[in-house]
């Protein structure tokens, strides 16, 4: 009867584990998926920088080379007039030149800013520095998009941040319960050990490594468990995974896994010394 009792609480302490390095492994791919949108977000405001009719097509390569040398720039991509025109002939199913007689479209240059210079005050500056350059005409971009973006960005992060410390915080208490409970049975071992004169370290090897094993194995569970769903979703929603880098899912199982393992043994040990910092009378009333 005892061992079948043994056995049911160790097999709840791996499910209860499992379940909780799940819940955390959710957490932190929710998290990387909402930095790397972001990121995406971000790398895709544009800075439109109007060229001027004066310069011809050499001088304005000369000019994109030099924007491109700047700090703040990703990428650029230069649009001719004539390209210009096609694109809004598509996009309106007309061609302006038949209606204008005219080429109404000058050339641009789109730029992508990095995402950490992807800011009202940095844009400014930036803005300042283009200006100061020969042959262009005005530069455009969305400063009130720019700033409510970075604003949300933000926001999400704090509350993503705040969700996983919570949860960090609840899995320490259900795993410590856990593993504390597991141990409970044996308080009297313990006290025995202590009376034949073992030392503490020899009595608390057993039990950290037992819990360091449920720790391991529970954080592969849990792996496998996030694999296959993030395989499902792969299967329906491609492009939700291509937002999670897969170095930082590695960085996400191996945290699984090392959180496991960590958590099991620390609560073991101080479960351990809680029962042997007590008299033999204490242990018959907790």
């Amino acid at each position: 009867m005892k061992k079948r009792i043994f056995k049911v609480q160790t097999i709840s302490v791996y499910i209860s584990t499992t379940l909780v390095l799940l819940l955390l492994g959710i957490m932190g791919i929710l998290f990387i998926g909402a930095k790397s949108l972001s990121r995406s977000v971000q790398e895709n405001m544009l800075v439109t920088v109007i060229i001027s009719n004066n310069l011809n097509e050499s001088e304005i390569l000369n000019l994109k080379k030099s924007i491109e040398s700047d700090k703040r720039v990703l990428r650029s991509k230069y649009i001719s007039k004539e390209q210009a025109l096609e694109e809004e002939t598509i996009a309106l199913k007309t061609n302006p030149v038949e209606v204008l007689g005219y080429n109404p479209y000058e050339a641009s240059i789109e730029l992508t800013i990095k995402p950490e210079y992807s800011n009202t005050q940095e844009l400014e500056q930036f803005e300042q520095v283009l200006i100061k350059k020969t042959g262009i005409k005005e530069i455009i971009y969305q400063k009130d998009l720019i700033d409510t973006i970075n604003e949300n960005i933000q926001r999400a992060g704090i509350m993503l941040l705040a969700l996983l410390a919570m949860l960090t915080l609840i899995s320490w208490s259900l795993i410590g319960n856990l593993v504390r409970l597991s141990i409970y049975s044996k308080r009297f071992l313990l006290h025995t050990m202590k009376l034949v004169g073992a030392t503490w370290g020899f009595i608390c090897r057993p039990f950290i490594l037992k819990n360091m094993w449920i720790g391991f194995f529970s954080g592969i569970v849990a792996n496998i468990l996030l694999a296959t769903g993030l395989y499902f979703v792969e299967q329906n929603e491609p492009e939700i995974i291509s937002l999670l880098p897969l170095m930082e899912l590695a960085m996400i199982a191996a945290g699984v896994i090392l959180f496991g393992m960590t958590i099991c043994m620390l609560c073991a040990f101080l479960s351990v010394l809680r029962f042997l910092r007590m008299r033999k009378n204490d242990l018959y009333f907790i």
